[in-house]
């Protein structure tokens, strides 16, 4: 349909009026989370950008760039020069949970600092600018060329980048220096940070705002979520980074945004500055297959296991569901989003297309001698590492899941790795059981007891073991072989949590710090567990070395190869350094006679509060909307206030908070979301079906003024009132 559009358009290019209209047509955008390196080749102006490259990225100068902080796990930007930093609800979600009591519960409430006295610690949440960047790309490459073992290839560059980290560190104290995979086996990029310790809130939306719609529309478009709140950043009086601390000053930033508050319109041009998380475009079909087929289905079937446990737990409990609610958003967030992937990749027949992709690539090289030489036994060496994979299949998932669900066998694997690595010298053990750190472990353990949910963990110890003992790869494997013949599994997991040693905390650290006291001579069933699982994993990380090692070389032929076939460059995949996408504000058909318009506005978050549920809505909003009290936050085709957006740009986790700025380099929005056929985003992207979600700023300022009466924000924002 859209080739005989195009045809005719081409057929009537003779009449003025169509090239007049034809010339008005945004072009489409590129697919790609471009580095700061890629920017000036992009053409950025003839493609809607109103302002100069140098305005957005100026390494001799300050520019939008200045404005980005990588707040956690997310992204910020600073709105004022005094330090304030805008970002998502749901990446200050984990500080606000910290920060609540039953009695003072500013997750569900919604918190307001009048004044900078009145901000309070987010507790977990540092942010970092990045100042530079320096391709080390030889540096690190070569430290791996005389390895002869192919399991130590990995350990060198390893090793090698830990060097230039420790180096350039010792250099300037108040620096964080990360090195950067940008191209498997090819490309290193150092990236130098300036360290924000103090983050403190300052406005978050009460839950039915910033959280409007919860999971029944998580990865779902149309949205009604407020998906924002407002932090700031402090350093010591000169600047530097300092824990929090009542004497510390508002960060003054190189650059801050200029907030838009006339927002934008469909087909606008937008661009997105942020740091996406990890993304898998440039990887071989087999990798896509792993991911399919294991990867995705066992951590979504757990999650969700999860996320029902922990509910029902927490629906007579407001305590528990108190402290628990940060990790079920979490785990919900993933699980939705894996079974969207699970679904993008079979709608899209991804394997397969990537597949078909490999063999023309293979009959490229075949075509010339030269290239036959050199790469003719690539497609069959990358095979051999992934039938390696395949054949590992889940062991790694499993053993960690243990750890980190189940805080018994978490200890117990402690109490293995403990005894293990005394038995080697001082100098040699993991720095953590050195004899100088002793009291950093009793502290360590001691708070593995605090979390622990000692009447979960015996039904979470059961699910993920026995699961495991029905996996092909490791059905046949000790301990759990003989977990496959228990008649009563419910009573055997009991029994198991019942009479460990590790169940009396006194008793474990005794007997952790006792010589004389080994894992060969305790009859503790779950020791003796733990103690074949820790060889198991000492095997998996055995075998994983030599993959990476393999990986490393083969996956750069493997891309090498691909840009001479196809003639051209690729962006590499995201890896939490920062990106720029660039798109258009723009609806979509997500299937048969379905289209989606791009905004959506107040009166549908109204119409959604009838169903209840996820969908419970702050009564003053209804009220302010009754008085229809839209202020100057009115879009004028809508006659309303917008909510939401949706537009074409290349996102991914780690995107979350990233503002959405307009052509001029104003900020419109705050990115938050895709759609749920875009969580495929990872793998591939399209423009038909990849749309990102953001929150517009005139709602995110309506709700500040009517809802918050934080006047005071605006304000500090230049927003004239």
């Amino acid at each position: 349909m859209k080739n005989n559009l195009l045809k005719r358009i081409s057929f009537l290019l003779t009449s003025i009026a169509i090239i007049v209209s034809f010339a008005f047509i945004p072009p489409k955008p590129d697919e790609g989370m471009y580095p700061l390196s890629d920017i000036r080749k992009l053409n950025l102006n003839e493609k809607g950008l109103k302002i100069s490259v140098d305005e957005l990225y100026n390494p001799d100068g300050a520019s939008l760039v200045d404005a980005l902080v990588r707040l956690g796990g997310c992204t910020g930007s600073f709105v004022s020069p005094e330090g304030l930093i805008i970002t998502n609800h749901h990446c200050v979600f984990g500080s606000v949970q910290r920060a609540s009591t039953i009695e003072n519960n500013y997750l569900e409430n919604g918190f307001v600092a009048q004044t900078k006295e009145q901000e309070i610690p987010a507790e977990g949440l540092t942010a970092r600018i990045t100042v530079s960047y320096e391709d080390v790309s030889s540096e690190v490459l070569q430290a791996a060329e005389n390895v002869d073992d192919i399991s130590k290839r990995a350990k060198a560059i390893s090793d090698k980048i830990s060097e230039i980290v420790k180096r350039e560190e010792s250099k300037d104290s108040t620096i964080k220096a990360e090195v950067s995979e940008m191209f498997v086996g090819e490309q290193y990029v150092l990236f130098r940070y300036k360290m924000i310790n103090d983050i403190r809130l300052v406005y978050v939306p009460p839950r039915s705002i910033g959280e409007f719609g919860g999971e029944s529309d998580n990865w779902i478009w149309p949205r009604h979520t407020g998906d924002f709140s407002f932090v700031r950043a402090y350093v010591a009086p000169d600047g530097s980074p300092a824990k929090y601390s009542k004497d510390n000053v508002p960060f003054k930033p190189k650059r801050f945004l200029t907030v838009n508050p006339n927002g934008i319109n469909e087909e606008d041009f937008v661009f997105i500055l942020g740091y996406p998380g990890r993304t898998y475009k440039n990887m071989p079909a087999r990798f896509v297959e792993y991911h399919y087929k294991y990867q995705l289905p066992y951590i979504q079937n757990l999650f969700s296991w999860l996320i029902n446990l922990y509910t029902k737990r927490g629906e007579n409990d407001p305590e528990f569901a108190l402290k628990i609610s940060s990790t079920i958003k979490g785990l919900a967030n993933t699980e939705k989003n894996y079974r969207g992937k699970i679904q993008g990749i079979r709608n899209l027949d991804l394997i397969n297309r990537k597949l078909e992709e490999e063999k023309n690539l293979l009959k490229f090289i075949n075509s010339n001698q030269e290239l036959k030489s050199k790469y003719g036994k690539l497609p069959d060496e990358i095979n051999q590492l992934y039938d390696d994979v395949f054949e590992s299949g889940r062991r790694l998932f499993v053993l960690n899941f243990l750890r980190n669900y189940v805080s018994y066998y978490r200890l117990a694997d402690l109490f293995v790795d403990y005894k293990t690595e005394q038995l080697k010298d001082e100098s040699e053990r993991k720095s953590n059981y050195k004899e100088s750190n002793k009291d950093k472990l009793i502290a360590e353990i001691e708070n593995i007891y605090k979390n622990r949910k000692a009447d979960l963990e015996p039904q979470i110890f059961m699910k993920i073991y026995g699961d495991a003992s029905e996996f092909d790869e490791l059905k046949n494997i000790e301990p759990f072989s003989s977990f496959r013949s228990v008649v009563n599994e419910e009573e055997y997991v009991n029994k198991l949590f019942a009479n460990t040693f590790i169940a009396d905390k006194e008793r474990f650290i005794e007997r952790l710090f006792d010589k004389d006291f080994t894992v060969e001579n305790s009859n503790d069933d779950l020791i003796k567990i733990a103690n074949q699982l820790y060889q198991l994993k000492n095997e998996e990380q055995k075998r994983q070395q030599i993959r990476d090692g393999k990986s490393n070389i083969l996956l750069a032929q493997f891309n090498e190869v691909k840009r001479i076939w196809l003639n051209k460059n690729f962006i590499p995949d995201a890896n939490s350094t920062l990106r720029l996408t660039f798109g258009y504000v723009r609806g979509y058909s997500p299937r048969d006679a379905v289209y989606y318009s791009p905004i959506s506005s107040l009166k549908g978050m109204i119409e959604k509060s009838f169903e209840g549920g996820d969908y419970r809505i702050y009564e003053k909003i209804k009220e302010v909307y009754a008085k229809k009290d839209f202020g100057k936050f009115i879009h004028p085709k809508l006659n309303d206030v917008p909510v939401a957006f949706i537009y074409n740009t290349d996102t991914s986790g780690g995107n979350s908070g990233s503002p959405i700025m307009d052509a001029y380099g104003r900020l419109v929005g705050v990115n938050f979301d895709r759609c749920f056929e875009a969580t495929i985003n990872d793998y591939a992207w399209n423009e038909t079906y990849s749309r990102s979600i953001g929150v517009d700023i005139r709602f995110v300022l309506w709700v500040v003024q009517k809802i918050g009466k934080a006047d005071f924000l605006l304000k500090e924002m230049n927003i004239n009132l």
